[in-house]
């Protein structure tokens, strides 16, 4: 769907916001208030109100979604506690990590990955952010609906950074320092407690996101922090925020070895005591996002230990052994997540390990699932959405290699062709991923298999090298992971999903054509693009 702005109302008509969902209006009234929760970070409960044209645009509490439609307005009527009981609207926020919420009218703007709130005008949408599935298909490839748990993070590093509310006492000084500045224009220079409180509150927010933020990022909060509260600007810079990034730098370092000295193990996992031999030293390989992970390495589900974690491995050995059991197997797949990414990232084990460990993970379902719990973003619908949008123009580029897709209406046969175009484009050599065999001669192909690190083996006919493929599959340090793909396309997806759930490397020979799929088709780390791929996201709009 088209992206759709809607008016927010806050109690009074002088608070509202404008929010823009980039997938369009949500299929229920539950899905919108779960979008309002996390843009806004609201934790008491309320109920949607519309303007129903039936009653001359008075307010009606909102039953359906298919009632409001782009540049409608929204009230929320926020419910006592009482109320709350009885309402319909049980809806509890997830607020990851932090329990300092921000109220509404704290901040002007928000976003994360499933909506975004901002000051833009309708003409300023960019078309480019549909996404349009061209086969049902890909809705059912198991884009699973993933609950996250309390302890894992909910949505990437925001758009708009949102300021948090501060300590009472800070939020005091903040207010008179306003009113001052309005009055007279005078900056404030905080005194060391206040930096301390508004230093502390900025880092439990950037870690609501990240526990390693980049260098654009700790720019990017610290300008929000400037233009939130202008007196705090600093006088002599040329940005009048450096000063408030160095401090924030130094903060989140402060802050990291405080949470790795309580054990959390996003953190603890690279203190010394938890390095290998010949490691030992604090900048040796650290552990941390390098692909845009959103949930690199979370907290054990409340309740649970490694013991009870491993109980629940074990007891997958037996459910994956049983017919008709996806239900149970992605429950159990689902709790047992943390503890999967704890023994992935911190004992880096073999592929064929991992298989006999974790034999429920390598399954289409699951990888789809487990690429969601990772990033928050859905691998095959997105993928192929975006890869679709994009193949119009990838085709003006690259005509030779499309006369095959031009011959034939099956658009997994387009999309290989796209991406074999795609990697022409980029100078790369896709057969340094993909092994193509014939089936009269199996032995070559087990020991092509067996010899391959990370790619797609392709399996025709003898002498039928242009129809569909006899077996298409993964392999993984000479493992057979996945076989009988729908195409080449499809195995590319499940590849670069395992990526994510083996927290792998890219290839090296196709690192363009991957952070081609990671940062424009996937959108994960999006604004931060090589020069080469930076050059054909631009010709590919023009």
């Amino acid at each position: 769907s088209s992206p759709v702005i809607l008016r927010i109302v806050f109690g009074g008509e002088d608070d509202a916001r404008k929010l823009v969902l980039k997938k369009g209006i949500p299929m229920s009234v539950d899905d919108l208030v779960h979008d309002i929760i996390t843009v806004f970070g609201l934790k008491q409960k309320f109920r949607l109100q519309y303007k129903d044209k039936d009653f001359g645009n008075e307010y009606v509490n909102l039953m359906s979604t298919s009632e409001i439609e782009d540049r409608d307005t929204l009230k929320l009527i926020f419910l006592s506690t009482e109320d709350s009981n009885s309402s319909m609207l049980e809806t509890e926020p997830a607020l990851p990590y932090c329990s300092t919420t921000p109220s509404p009218s704290a901040f002007s703007t928000a976003t994360c990955d499933t909506a975004d709130v901002r000051d833009v005008s309708p003409s300023s949408i960019d078309p480019a952010q549909e996404v349009n599935l061209s086969d049902d298909s890909v809705c059912s490839c198991a884009d699973t609906v993933v609950v996250l748990s309390p302890e894992s993070r909910t949505c990437s590093w925001p758009q708009v950074f949102v300021i948090p509310r501060f300590s009472c006492s800070a939020e005091i000084q903040l207010q008179r320092a306003d009113a001052e500045f309005n009055k007279s224009g005078t900056l404030l220079i905080p005194p060391p407690k206040l930096r301390s409180d508004i230093l502390e509150g900025m880092a439990e927010q950037i870690f609501r996101f990240t526990a390693y933020p980049t260098d654009s990022q700790l720019d990017q909060a610290a300008e929000a922090l400037i233009n939130a509260h202008p007196y705090l600007r600093e006088k002599g810079t040329h940005t009048g925020h450096e000063g408030w990034k160095h401090y924030l730098k130094i903060k989140m370092a402060n802050f990291r070895s405080k949470l790795s000295k309580i054990g959390h193990p996003e953190i603890a996992v690279n203190s010394l005591k938890n390095k290998r031999k010949g490691q030992g030293k604090a900048a040796a390989n650290i552990k941390k996002p390098r692909k845009a992970e959103v949930n690199f390495l979370p907290c054990f589900p409340k309740g649970e230990t490694a013991e009870s974690m491993e109980k629940e491995r074990i007891a997958l050995l037996t459910e994956v052994k049983k017919k008709n059991n996806e239900a149970v197997i992605k429950e159990k797949m689902q709790l047992t997540f943390s503890y999967r990414r704890q023994e992935l990232v911190e004992d880096m084990g073999m592929v064929s390990d991992l298989q006999s460990r974790w034999p429920a993970l390598f399954t289409v379902n699951e990888i789809n699932a487990e690429f969601m719990l990772i990033t928050t973003v859905p691998l095959l619908s997105m993928f192929f959405g975006q890869l679709d949008r994009y193949t119009f123009n990838l085709h003006k580029k690259i005509s030779r290699i499309m006369t095959t897709a031009d011959k034939c209406d099956d658009v997994y046969i387009k999309r290989d062709c796209v991406i074999k175009c795609l990697c022409v484009y980029l100078n790369e050599d896709i057969t340094t991923l993909i092994k193509e065999f014939e089936d009269c001669n199996p032995e070559e192909a087990e020991r092509g298999i067996s010899e391959t690190t990370l790619g797609l083996y392709v399996i025709h006919k003898e002498g039928a090298a242009e129809e569909v493929p006899e077996d298409i599959g993964v392999a993984i340090e000479g493992v057979m992971l996945l076989h009988h793909l729908k195409s080449i396309s499809f195995g590319i997806v499940m590849l670069f999903g395992l990526i994510y759930a083996l927290n792998l490397s890219y290839p090296q020979s196709l690192k363009f054509t991957f952070e081609f799929f990671q940062k424009v088709l996937m959108n994960l780390d999006g604004s931060k693009l090589s020069p080469k791929i930076q050059a054909l996201k631009i010709k590919m709009f023009q």
